[in-house]
């Protein structure tokens, strides 16, 4: 491409094996994976590495910018932060992708690889991973009451429009949405290189700005006429060591495996009903954000279906 296009046409760019520099143009889609099979060669950036799946993302130029969605069994990285398996997001001009250990970043300034042997092309190695996490769940109250009355249009609307306003609470506190489990949303913080008041404190803000902003999804549902009541959550925050693999061969399956995962779910039902706080975290996450958030020390609690006391913290009213 000449000289002159370069700044002008969004491109991809990486080091390949041997340090040299590779850019490819963004005028469609860029296929990202170990083999991508059928796609022609200037349309794909292969990575030789068993933990990148065959057809691992796709990034695309759209009207609206340069979006990324993964498709992957492993996962793929923005800027250090996981995607939700099967989402899609935007990205930004130096936007850094990461997959298989390969970094590959997003040139796009006017926007606010050969053959591998065929080894390379068998089944994705998927290898379970211990990772540090901080654990959201956010879950409804009498929403089995409020089903049982409402439509199920007015039902769909509102857990629709939670789920939205919360997901992008999510990203914009670099977490990961991990599931929407019935009438809850479960999100997660890894933590890298070991525990890490920060990224426990973005959880807790996420946490806090979910609770600030159900008032104007109240006002937003009813400005449409839609007859629901107040929105009322509770959340539960736990931070602990966990698995990270993937169950059956669906690239959304990816699973985390933990007691502390358990335990946050158990702290969202608690929340906003046995205890009066909406937000509770246990006592591991307390002490990676007491200097930083005001707290209220709930002291030890049976927590249902668990042995033993757990000490819990909430957090004082925003």
């Amino acid at each position: 491409m000449p000289a002159e296009d370069v700044t002008s046409v969004p491109s991809l760019e990486w080091q390949d094996e041997e340090g040299v520099d590779r850019r490819l143009a963004l005028t469609d889609k860029i296929f990202l994976g170990r083999v991508c099979r059928g796609i022609e060669r200037d349309k794909c950036i292969l990575v030789r590495n068993p933990m990148v799946s065959r057809d691992h993302a796709v990034v695309r130029l759209t009207p609206q910018g340069v979006k990324i969605t993964d498709m992957s069994k492993n996962g793929t990285r923005i800027n250090d932060v996981r995607m939700a398996p099967g989402a899609s997001r935007r990205l930004e001009n130096g936007d850094l992708i990461t997959l298989g250990g390969l970094s590959i970043r997003l040139s796009c300034p006017q926007i606010a690889a050969r053959q591998e042997p065929e080894n390379w092309m068998e089944q994705t190695a998927i290898s379970p991973t211990a990772v540090c996490i901080t654990s959201l769940v956010a879950d409804v109250r009498g929403f089995s009451a409020f089903s049982q009355k409402a439509d199920s249009a007015v039902v769909y609307t509102l857990i629709k429009e939670i789920f939205a306003r919360f997901s992008t609470i999510v990203n914009a506190h670099q977490g990961t949405v991990k599931d929407y489990a019935g009438d809850a949303v479960f999100a997660f913080w890894e933590h890298p290189g070991g525990f890490s008041g920060d990224h426990a404190l973005s959880a807790c803000q996420a946490a806090i700005s979910q609770l600030r902003s159900l008032p104007g999804i109240h006002r937003e549902l009813t400005g449409r006429g839609l007859a629901v009541p107040p929105p009322v959550l509770g959340w539960g925050l736990t931070t602990g060591r966990v698995t990270l693999s993937h169950y059956g061969s669906r690239s959304a399956g990816m699973a985390l495996v933990g007691d502390c995962i358990n335990l946050a779910f158990r702290l969202s039902s608690m929340a906003s009903k046995t205890l009066p706080q909406p937000i509770v975290m246990c006592r591991q996450t307390a002490m990676l954000v007491t200097q930083k958030l005001p707290l209220l020390d709930l002291g030890d609690r049976e927590i249902r279906g668990r042995s033993g006391m757990e000490h819990l913290f909430g957090v004082q009213p925003p």
